[in-house]
C-alpha cells in the first residue's frame, strides 16, 4: 500500500545539491526503495514519489490523455523529468543537475535551504519564497473553493 505524507519543514540544501528528508518521511522505508524525483505539472516545484507512486500516477495521466485523445506531450515532459533517486542511509536524496533550475536556490550558500511539503502520494521539494507566494495560509483558499471555514466544513 503506498503512503501518505503529511506535514512541511524547511531544509537545508548542500553544495552538493543533497536534501536531507525529515525522519517522519523517511519512516517505514527500505533502503532499496526506488524514487522518482521530477517536475510536477502545473506547480513550480519538484515531486518525490516512491516508485510505485510515480507508476500508479502516470497510469492516471496516460488515462486522461487517451480519453482527451491529446496530451501525448504531457506524457513525455512527465517521464522526461523524471529522474531515479534513492536516499542514503543519512536520509538524503540529491537533485539531479536537470532539475536545480526549479529550486532556484544557491546551494553553496551555507543557509540555503527548500521547502519539503507532504503531499499525499508525493513528498513536494520548493524554493521557499515561492512556497510562501504560492500556497500562503488556508484562508487564502475559502474565495477561491467557495469552502467555508475548516470547522464548519462538511467534507472533512
Amino acid at each position: 500500500m503506498d503512503r501518505t505524507y503529511s506535514g512541511s519543514h524547511e531544509r537545508s540544501i548542500d553544495g552538493k545539491w543533497r536534501v536531507s528528508l525529515p525522519p517522519e518521511f523517511r519512516q517505514g522505508a527500505d533502503a532499496d526503495d526506488r524514487c522518482v524525483l521530477g517536475r510536477v505539472p502545473g506547480s513550480p516545484c519538484l515531486g518525490l514519489w516512491r516508485q510505485a507512486s510515480f507508476d500508479a500516477a502516470y497510469r492516471r495521466l496516460e488515462q486522461e490523455v487517451r480519453a482527451r485523445g491529446s496530451g501525448q506531450n504531457l506524457l513525455r515532459w512527465f517521464t522526461g523529468n523524471g529522474y531515479s533517486v534513492r536516499p542514503d542511509a543519512q536520509g538524503r536524496i540529491v537533485v539531479p543537475e536537470p532539475l536545480r533550475d526549479v529550486l532556484a536556490v544557491d546551494a553553496d550558500r551555507s543557509d540555503a535551504s527548500v521547502f519539503v511539503a507532504g503531499v499525499g502520494e508525493r513528498i513536494e521539494l520548493w524554493n521557499t519564497d515561492v512556497w510562501l507566494e504560492s500556497v500562503g495560509d488556508a484562508g487564502s483558499y475559502i474565495d477561491e473553493t467557495g469552502l467555508e471555514a475548516w470547522a464548519e466544513s462538511s467534507w472533512l
